[in-house]
């Protein structure tokens, strides 16, 4: 799995080391791959001793962001009734989700990545943990797109673990990541999500395009998450371009175009917002006006979002 750099040759950094019994076998091993040139910027941060997880601390520069940025690869094996039974699938996530909190506990800028083998469907992994991450990203409620609706414990677990942490499931989220299939088996004749991206806040924020390449040297597809960085600072998690934030014009984000023969359907779904309004209620009671003017925003661009009104126009992002 790319995630940091696209370059024409690269470096091993660190592979978890191998129990002999388990050289070569299918489902054992883990590497990450670092350009040579940010490989002065790239240390290794923990090998996970529990779950197949390398964690790597990336310098805040490479990235244009305050703090540096922790990357988590990992691979959890499937279940299966007598090899990885349901209970050796929820033994290795509460490790990962542990791991996953230390990482916080180094900086609040987290990626994670790999083939969890969890099938996530239309699950959402916004909670009430993700409160921050609404008010800057309010477009993380609306429904994900998703061409592999399956769901599995693996899954849900995952979508636990991202509530948790307050972390964003990219799948289906990012633009040009349209939930579809990325392992189709060694035939061709099987589809399914089993590989994600998580994202906290500021690095979801970065996201500006996502890519699959499909390829016969693998039954996974090849998954790009690609960041928009500036090296000078110019940039930020702070920037417009991808999402809005409290006081910003979201006309870079989002075209709405009236229909009033739907004007009955959108009042409907303003209406309908109930957990809107009670934040706009909330928000009145305590003079918040910059949340006032979040809520406001929100009601429209959410009910001109919604499929059954369809009056925006997304240029850049795609939910």
């Amino acid at each position: 799995m790319h995630l940091v750099v696209t370059a024409p040759a690269c470096l091993t950094v660190h592979n978890i080391q191998l129990d002999r019994g388990n050289e070569g076998k299918n489902g054992h091993g883990i590497a990450m791959l670092v350009a040579p040139s940010c490989s002065n910027d790239v240390r290794v941060l923990k090998t996970s001793e529990n779950v197949q997880c390398i964690w790597m601390q990336c310098d805040k520069k490479m990235f244009g962001l305050e703090e540096d940025v922790i990357v988590g690869a990992a691979y959890i094996n499937p279940q299966s009734r007598d090899l990885f039974p349901v209970c050796a699938v929820q033994a290795h996530f509460t490790d990962l989700f542990e791991d996953t909190l230390g990482a916080f506990q180094v900086s609040p800028n987290v990626v994670l990545c790999g083939d969890f083998n969890a099938h996530v469907g239309e699950l959402s992994e916004v909670s009430d943990a993700h409160t921050g991450f609404v008010l800057d990203c309010p477009e993380v409620l609306e429904t994900k797109k998703y061409t592999c609706n399956s769901v599995n414990k693996a899954g849900q677990l995952l979508v636990d673990l991202a509530a948790a942490t307050s972390m964003a499931i990219a799948t289906g989220r990012v633009v040009g990541d349209d939930g579809k299939p990325s392992f189709t088996g060694s035939y061709g004749d099987k589809k399914s999500r089993p590989d994600h991206v998580l994202l906290s806040p500021a690095l979801y924020k970065l996201v500006c395009s996502f890519k699959m390449w499909y390829t016969c040297a693998s039954d996974h597809a090849a998954l790009s998450t690609e960041f928009r960085v500036n090296i000078l600072g110019g940039e930020s998690a702070n920037t417009k371009h991808h999402v809005y934030r409290i006081g910003q014009c979201v006309n870079n984000l989002v075209a709405l175009r009236w229909q009033h023969e739907k004007a009955h359907v959108y009042a409907r779904h303003i209406s309908e917002n109930m957990e809107l309004l009670a934040q706009f209620d909330e928000a009145e009671r305590a003079g918040d006006v910059d949340k006032l003017a979040f809520c406001v925003r929100s009601l429209i661009v959410q009910a001109a979002s919604s499929r059954a009104v369809g009056m925006s126009a997304q240029a850049r992002c795609v939910f």
